[in-house]
C-alpha cells in the first residue's frame, strides 16, 4: 500500500505542473489574442482618421471646382459693360474685407505675412491675366485652357524634387498645347486671339500659386487658414488696385478725389451682385477650401479634381452665353482632358527619398 500511495504522489506532482503550465500558456494565449486584436484594431482607427480627412477634402474640391467653373460665365458677362480692371479692384476689395478681422494676426506672423504675400502675387497675376483674356477670348475656350494647370503642378513638383516626372507628362504638355490649337480653330485656320494667350499664362501663374499654396499650408497649422486667407486677398486687391490705376489712371484719381462720384456709382451702374458672388463665393470661398483641402490631399491629386472645371465651364457657357464650336473644337478639348488625366494619373509618382546607408562598424583594435 505504502508503494502504490509513493507512485500516486508521483503522478500528481507530475500531472499538476503540466496542468499549470497548460493553464498559464492558455492564458498567455488569450491576453497575446486580446493584445492582437487591439493593436489591430487602432491601427485600423488610426487608418481609417487618415483617410476621412482626405474624403472630406476631395468633396470640398469638387464644390470648389463647381464655383470657379461659375466664375468664368459671371466674369464674362460682365465684361461686356464693365471695364475688367474696375471690376477685378471691386471684387478684390469686397473679397479682402470679409476677411480683414483676421488680417492683424496675420501681421504678427512672418511666416504667415510671407506665405499671404506670396500666394497673393501669384494669385492676382492669374486673376487679372483671366480677365485679360475674357476680353477677346470665349468663356468655354478659356476654360479648357486653364486645364493646363493641372500640367504646371506635377511639372513643378517634379522640378521641385518632391514627385518623379515621367516622360508621358510632357507628352500630354504637348498634346495639350495641340488640344487649345484645335479649340481655337475657326474656319479651317489656326486663329489664337491675345485673349487665348493670356488665358494659358494665367492657366501657368494658377499651377504656381495651386502648387505653393499646398508647401505653405502644411508648414502652417488649421488656425493659421483664415489669417492667411486675409493677407492673401489684401495684397490681391492692393495689386487691383494698382493695375486699375495703371490702365485707367484718371478714372482712379476721379473717384478717390471725388466721393460724390462713388455715391453715383454705388447707386447704379455697378453689377453689384456679380462683384459680392465672384468675390464671396468664386474668391473666398475657392481660396478657404484650397488651402484647407490642400492640407490634406496633394496637389497633384487636387489637380485631377480640377480637370472638370473646363467641363462645367463649358457646359455654363453653353447654356447661359450660347457660346458654340466646331466639330474640330469639340475635339481638341476631348484632347485636353484626356491629355491632363492620363498626366495626372500615371505621369508623376511621389519621390522617394532614399534611406541613409549605415554606416561601417569598426574593428576594435585595442590601440586608443
Amino acid at each position: 500500500m505504502a508503494r502504490v500511495g509513493l507512485e500516486a504522489d508521483r503522478f500528481t506532482c507530475c500531472v499538476r505542473p503540466r496542468r499549470r503550465q497548460q493553464q498559464l500558456s492558455n492564458i498567455r494565449f488569450r491576453k497575446g489574442l486580446v493584445y492582437y486584436s487591439r493593436r489591430q484594431l487602432e491601427r485600423t482607427k488610426q487608418a481609417v482618421q487618415k483617410i476621412e480627412p482626405a474624403i472630406e477634402a476631395a468633396v470640398q474640391t469638387q464644390g470648389q471646382v463647381v464655383l470657379c467653373a461659375s466664375n468664368w460665365v459671371v466674369v464674362k458677362d460682365c465684361e461686356h459693360s464693365f471695364d475688367p480692371f474696375i471690376f477685378a479692384l471691386f471684387r478684390f476689395t469686397v473679397a479682402a474685407l470679409a476677411f480683414s478681422p483676421f488680417l492683424k494676426k496675420a501681421l504678427t506672423s512672418k511666416l504667415i505675412r510671407r506665405g499671404g504675400l506670396e500666394l497673393g502675387f501669384w494669385m492676382a497675376l492669374g486673376y487679372l491675366t483671366q480677365a485679360q483674356g475674357l476680353i477677346t477670348t470665349d468663356a468655354s475656350r478659356a476654360s479648357f485652357i486653364s486645364t493646363f494647370t493641372v500640367l504646371v503642378v506635377p511639372m513643378l513638383a517634379g522640378a521641385s524634387g518632391k514627385a518623379h516626372v515621367k516622360p508621358l507628362t510632357y507628352f500630354s504638355a504637348l498634346m495639350t498645347l495641340l488640344g487649345v490649337a484645335l479649340l481655337v480653330e475657326k474656319g479651317g485656320a489656326f486663329n489664337p486671339t491675345q485673349g487665348d494667350a493670356w488665358s494659358l499664362a494665367s492657366a501657368i501663374f494658377f499651377g504656381v500659386q495651386v502648387f505653393r499654396t499646398e508647401i505653405i499650408s502644411r508648414r502652417l497649422n488649421k488656425n493659421a487658414v483664415l489669417p492667411l486667407m486675409a493677407a492673401a486677398l489684401t495684397t490681391v486687391a492692393g495689386t487691383s488696385l494698382v493695375a486699375a490705376a495703371v490702365t485707367h489712371p484718371q478714372a482712379v484719381q476721379n473717384l478717390l478725389a471725388l466721393p460724390a462720384q462713388v455715391h453715383a456709382m454705388v447707386q447704379g451702374g455697378i453689377p453689384w451682385w456679380q462683384i459680392m458672388y465672384t468675390g464671396l463665393m468664386s474668391t473666398d470661398a475657392v481660396l478657404m477650401i484650397e488651402v484647407v483641402a490642400l492640407h490634406d490631399v496633394s496637389s497633384t491629386d487636387a489637380a485631377i479634381i480640377y480637370t472638370m472645371e473646363p467641363v462645367l465651364g463649358a457646359g455654363l457657357a453653353y447654356v447661359v452665353l450660347g457660346e458654340r464650336w466646331g466639330s474640330l473644337g469639340w475635339v481638341g478639348a476631348a484632347l485636353i482632358i484626356a491629355s491632363s488625366l492620363a498626366a495626372q494619373i500615371v505621369g508623376t509618382e511621389e519621390a522617394v527619398v532614399p534611406e541613409p546607408e549605415p554606416k561601417p562598424k569598426q574593428l576594435k583594435t585595442g590601440r586608443r
